[in-house]
């Protein structure tokens, strides 16, 4: 009996909905959603019902014109309806930012890894030689992965790729239900969450830098609403459909994935994150994967405490690798569509498998030498999509109120002003909140 449920919630949650929630529950939504909760206990869980309707309907919006326009990319769309300059400036924000974002990934999945070996990054006591050896260790299993990535994503299709990672959405998902269930004995600070207010600025004992509230918000925000989700779902949706489009359908499965499911993922997140890590006395002062793996210690019976950050960390990893493959697959579509070569990802198609190798290879080799705490760079960078999104929620907009394009299913008034909303919100927050951003980085 509970073979065929199973097999039944897996199917409802199959497709490009459930690839691109599985890639935006990675390792950056953790770590912006773990730090939140070590900071600021659960007083900014009032963000997550706020962008959850945005980010439900922008994706499907977005994921409407590949649906409806299969045989052309999204950046051909740009070119064609609005304007070359606009597909190439974004193309070359792109590149640079998601060779960035891969080099994160990279970076906190061999973090995981090492930590799982036992290897932890090197204090200000620890020796040279110990030092060295970590980092060669780092570059050792980067490179390593990246083979492995590499494996796996040119062994088999879209199709295979997009069952994996829905597989590993529910993992995800289960595993940190399971966590935030522990913290579920301060109900009432946890409801009292969800009232928005911004908690005061954290200060980081006996360093300079400070803990902004702002900066985690955006964070958050830049977590879900990604640029590469929203330009590279209409691929993945193209690549996915068989036969006639059923937006019905595509729409109950962004609602599911995207809503219910990343939506539980992300508060279960912050719950763990202020039940278990804010109460200690560093609190203000996590920022790497081994000591935010003690997020799990208070989910076990006592004398099996030592299992948690062990699972923690796993799980951390396939964060990392599943937005790790979001970011390669689209930036194969983005490069091989601005070319005007097939970007479909088909066994057959030798570009897209080359593309591919090089995209995974590139950040797994660049990553062990960018300096910075593994957490704080996907941080950093899902900041930086928050400044990026208004620019292509402009984008959707205008594509989807294109009769051209959409035929019949324009967007409705109600769409765009749920799509409005979220334009306005990503801009509010880069003019009102940058600045306390950017110090929270530069310390």
């Amino acid at each position: 009996m509970a073979v065929p449920v199973l097999q039944r919630v897996f199917s409802n949650l199959l497709g490009p909905a459930a690839v691109m929630a599985a890639g935006t529950m990675g390792a950056g939504a953790a770590a912006s959603l773990i730090l939140t909760g070590a900071w600021f206990r659960y007083e900014l869980l009032w963000v997550i019902p706020l962008i959850l309707p945005i980010f439900v309907l922008s994706v499907d919006s977005a994921s409407r014109v590949g649906l409806l326009n299969p045989r052309t990319g999204m950046f051909s769309q740009i070119r064609q309806h609005i304007h070359p300059t606009v597909a190439w400036l974004i193309f070359a924000i792109n590149v640079p930012v998601h060779l960035l974002i891969g080099m994160g990934q990279m970076s906190v999945l061999t973090s995981a890894l090492m930590s799982l070996l036992g290897f932890y990054p090197p204090e200000a006591a620890a020796t040279a030689d110990y030092a060295a050896s970590y980092h060669y260790w780092e570059i050792g299993l980067s490179v390593a992965a990246g083979g492995a990535i590499v494996w796996l994503l040119t062994s088999g299709g879209y199709q295979r790729m997009q069952r994996v990672m829905t597989g590993l959405m529910i993992v995800m998902f289960i595993g940190f239900f399971i966590v935030a269930l522990s913290g579920l004995q301060e109900i009432g600070a946890i409801v009292a969450g969800f009232a928005p207010s911004i908690p005061d600025d954290l200060a980081v004992p006996g360093q300079q830098a400070m803990r902004s509230s702002s900066g985690s918000i955006i964070a958050i925000v830049g977590s879900a609403l990604a640029p590469a989700a929203l330009l590279g779902i209409p691929y993945m949706c193209a690549d996915n459909l068989r036969g006639k489009p059923d937006l019905p359908a595509e729409l109950r499965k962004s609602v599911l994935n995207l809503g219910v499911v990343f939506g539980g993922y992300s508060v279960f997140v912050i719950i763990a994150g202020g039940y278990a890590l804010y109460p200690l006395d560093n609190h203000a002062a996590i920022d790497t994967v081994h000591e935010a793996g003690k997020v799990l210690v208070n989910a076990f019976p006592e004398g099996l405490g030592f299992l948690g950050p062990i699972i923690f960390t796993a799980g951390l990893l396939i964060a990392a690798l599943t937005t790790f493959v979001v970011v390669v697959q689209v930036m194969c579509y983005f490069c091989l569509d601005m070319l005007g070569l097939d970007w479909r990802d088909v066994e057959e198609n030798k570009s897209f498998r080359r593309l591919l190798v090089l995209w995974i290879l590139l950040p797994a080799i660049l990553a062990p030498f960018w300096s910075f705490p593994a957490l704080l760079k996907v941080l950093l960078l899902m900041g930086f999509n928050a400044i990026v999104i208004p620019l292509v929620l402009v984008i959707v907009l205008i594509l989807v109120n294109k009769r051209a394009l959409m035929g019949e299913y324009k967007a409705s008034l109600g769409r765009n002003i749920v799509l409005l909303a979220g334009l306005f919100l990503s801009v509010w927050l880069v003019v009102e909140k940058l600045p306390d951003y950017v110090q929270m980085i530069t310390g």
